[in-house]
């Protein structure tokens, strides 16, 4: 079996995209696509549904997750490129609701996502305390956790790339709250409207790059009164500008790396 597919990346984020595909288990492609030694490589794999459109999204280990900021910007790009959908409005399905993906540029590609707003139910967050849990010690250090397009904490420290934050990473996603997982997002403060971002993907491992955990940053930095309502986020290969209005919006650049066919 042939599956032809475009490799793109926000970020250093990178995906694999195709067409969605019926009858496989998707699962197991998923793996064995995104395996960085025995196959293309990625942190993630988005399969396109039309009429609606819909963005099916799996984290690199298989596991179905509700939608990626990132992934989306790719997502737009790739239904772009190949004619499914070239409108400068998009509305695309998730499985966490409707996200409405504004195009802004195409050379570079640049999209700006309205991602709705963040939510704070312990059921989204995917834990059975009956408090809630947005502010909790965990694993020794002060988190705060919320729904922002999918399950993330937040943790505020001094240095956002600190070797040590990787296992602090696995810890928190790992802890026994967390039913399915958390991403856990490292946020140092620079100013009022720059932060820096290393996230702990559930699913994955640290990532260059993670578009709902900028989001997630900074509505909590902005909730703390850390920074304004727009803030720039720095990554390790660029930045995203998240704007906290009545919803978050978030604005970033995605590149196609390569196409091909995947031979399984």
């Amino acid at each position: 079996m042939r599956i032809k597919f475009s490799k793109y990346h926000g970020l250093g984020n990178d995906f694999i995209l195709t067409r969605y595909i019926e009858g496989i288990d998707i699962p197991t492609l998923v793996q064995a696509c995104c395996s960085r030694h025995t196959g293309i490589g990625a942190d993630g794999m988005i399969f396109v549904k039309e009429d609606p459109l819909e963005m099916v999204y799996y984290n690199q280990n298989g596991s179905r997750a509700p939608m990626c900021g990132n992934g989306i910007r790719c997502f737009a790009a790739y239904c772009f490129d190949e004619g499914i959908n070239t409108d400068e409005v998009v509305p695309v399905q998730t499985l966490a609701g409707e996200k409405i993906v504004h195009l802004i540029s195409t050379s570079p590609f640049e999209v700006c996502v309205d991602m709705e707003q963040p939510l704070y139910d312990n059921h989204l967050i995917d834990v059975d305390e009956h408090e809630n849990v947005w502010k909790r010690e965990v694993c020794g250090v002060d988190t705060y956790s919320l729904f922002m397009a999918t399950t993330h904490t937040v943790v505020f420290v001094d240095d956002a790339f600190s070797e040590k934050n990787v296992e602090l990473g696995r810890r928190i996603c790992h802890d026994p709250l967390f039913k399915k997982q958390t991403n856990v997002n490292f946020v140092q403060v620079i100013d009022d409207t720059h932060i820096t971002v290393m996230t702990y993907e559930r699913g994955c491992g640290i990532t260059l790059a993670c578009g709902t955990g900028a989001c997630a940053s900074v509505v909590v930095a902005n909730k703390l009164g850390f920074v304004q309502s727009e803030c720039e986020v720095q990554l390790k290969l660029g930045s995203l500008k998240i704007e906290v209005k009545d919803h978050v919006y978030m604005t970033g650049p995605t590149k196609k790396i390569c196409e091909g066919e995947f031979v399984c």
